[in-house]
This record gives structure tokens, sequence and C-alpha cells, in this order.
């Protein structure tokens, strides 16, 4: 999964800036397309799991793996860069890996718990939902604010051959 993530980081230009691959995979170095490093492989891991796994905490279990490095990322980035002023890529590869182990590490104990109940189901497949429609919306339709703004040249969203594509047009 890290391996993986970690390759996806590249996608985007290795595919000479494909739209499409640029909405699944890291489009720039904001943020927020930074979560896709962790989001598209757990969406694939889930589906091929759809196949081998039969438990009544699937859905919870997917979305509390989303959710994890969504929100931990970003903690450990604008914690960490608050207190030392500046990105260390290392640090950022460590929060990565650690927002996916812990991720994943909850997901096995949700699988093996007992089973959460229909509410806790039903609230975590309309969050996989949401989820799934940001990941795939705010590639196309950045929010102007700080987590979906590419520092190295201060702009937002799809970048193609160095440009930002502009949508409007």
């Amino acid at each position: 999964m890290c391996v993986f993530g970690s390759l996806s980081h590249f996608f985007y230009a290795w595919s000479g800036y494909d739209k499409v691959v640029g909405i699944l995979f890291p489009a720039n170095e904001s943020t927020w397309e930074h979560l896709k490093l962790a989001i598209f492989p757990t969406l694939v891991y889930f589906i091929v799991g759809l196949f081998f796994i039969r438990n009544k905490n699937y859905i919870v279990a997917l979305f509390v793996t989303l959710l994890t490095p969504m929100l931990l990322i970003p903690s450990i980035f604008y914690s960490y860069t608050s207190v030392i002023g500046k990105s260390l890529i290392w640090l950022d590869i460590l929060s990565y890996f650690i927002s996916v182990f812990l991720a994943f590490l909850f997901c096995y104990l949700i699988l093996n718990s007992d089973p959460f109940g229909n509410r806790a189901t039903i609230v975590s497949f309309i969050g996989i939902i949401v989820i799934i429609f940001c990941y795939l919306t705010f590639t196309i339709c950045p929010l102007q604010n700080f987590l979906f703004k590419d520092y190295t040249d201060n702009s937002y969203g799809l970048k193609q051959l160095g440009y930002i594509i502009d949508l409007k047009k």
C-alpha cells in the first residue's frame, strides 16, 4: 500500500498530465493532493477485498481507513511546519507511512470487532460517498484555501505542462 501510494505521486507527470490521471492521483504539491496518496490505494484495496472478505463491519472499516490519513496527514504536516517553519520531505514521507499504518491498524481492529450495527454502517456509507465526491471534485474545482494551494507556484488544481487548466474556458 505504501509503495503504490508513494509511486502514485508521480503518475500524473508520467501520464503526460492526463486529466483523468490528475483526478485520481496527485496533480500538484498541495496538501489535498497528497491525501490522494492514501485515498486511491485504499479504495482499490477495499474494492478487491469485496471479493474475499465477508464482514459486517466492512463499510465502517473502509470509512475509518479512508478518514484516518485524511485527518492525520494534514495534522502532522501543519503541526510540524508551524513549529520548525518549513517542510521536510523525510517528515512528509514518515507522516504518510504512519498515517497509512494507523489506518490499517484501525481497519484490522474494526474488522475483528463485534458488529457495529446499522447506524454506524449508514453513517460510514454516507461518509464514504462524501469522501469520494470530494476526492473526485476538489482537484477540478479546488477551494481557494491553504489546503488546496500548491505553494511551489501558488496555484490550485490540475496543471498541464506547468500551466493551470482554466476550466471556465
